[in-house]
């Protein structure tokens, strides 16, 4: 993701959005920031997938937030399915929700990778180190869900994935984002430019 990076100034953006687009910003820890801009919207009946592009044509697909496809990145998602459909975010309770996952990855082609996901409502601040883009108070504002592999085919689960649900241009969304595609390569997302709006 250094690719499409921004300028050293960890806030810095280019000197013009283009308010007729949509952003994404992508954190890898060690690394500069990128921006990444909604390509299109790919209908779906567990929910439209959000489909974002570098400059470079790296592609990042997320649908609710969550990643389900990467084309160009140092380790590829390149298929996601769940079984049953992932819980909407609304619907996750007090007692959690449960779910399979399915990937396939890249490099090596390693197919049908099987995990057992839990999902729970989170009271507070993740117990993680967030990415610096992501100020305290505006965290503290918003709904925060832990999502982690009970178990996987793998043996060795991947780290904990951490969404803050809110509210972006006006719409209930995943507001910021921290998902690892392996033990070592995690990313932060979030729409960008950030506001300020709860849920």
């Amino acid at each position: 993701m250094a690719k499409a990076a921004l300028p050293p100034d960890d806030d810095a953006l280019p000197a013009q959005l283009n308010p007729q687009l949509r952003y994404l910003r992508v954190d890898v820890p060690g690394r500069p920031p990128a921006l990444l801009v909604l390509g299109y919207l790919d209908p779906h009946p567990e929910g439209e997938v959000e489909v974002w592009y570098s400059s470079q044509g790296e592609v990042l697909k997320t649908r609710q937030g969550r990643i389900i496809g990467t084309a160009g990145l140092e380790l590829d998602w390149r298929r996601v399915a769940t079984i049953p459909p992932a819980p909407r975010w609304q619907e996750v309770t007090a007692a959690g929700h449960r779910y399979r996952r399915l990937r396939d990855e890249m490099p090596g082609y390693r197919q049908s990778i099987a995990s057992d996901m839990v999902v729970i409502p989170w009271t507070g601040l993740p117990n993680t180190a967030l990415a610096a883009s992501l100020l305290p108070e505006r965290a503290r504002r918003y709904q925060w869900f832990r999502e982690e592999e009970a178990n996987s085919s793998l043996g060795n689960p991947l780290p904990a994935a951490w969404y803050a649900w809110g509210r972006y241009n006006g719409q209930a969304a995943v507001v910021f984002s921290q998902q690892c595609l392996s033990v070592t390569f995690c990313l932060s997302l979030q729409p960008w430019p950030p506001q300020d709006n709860p849920a």
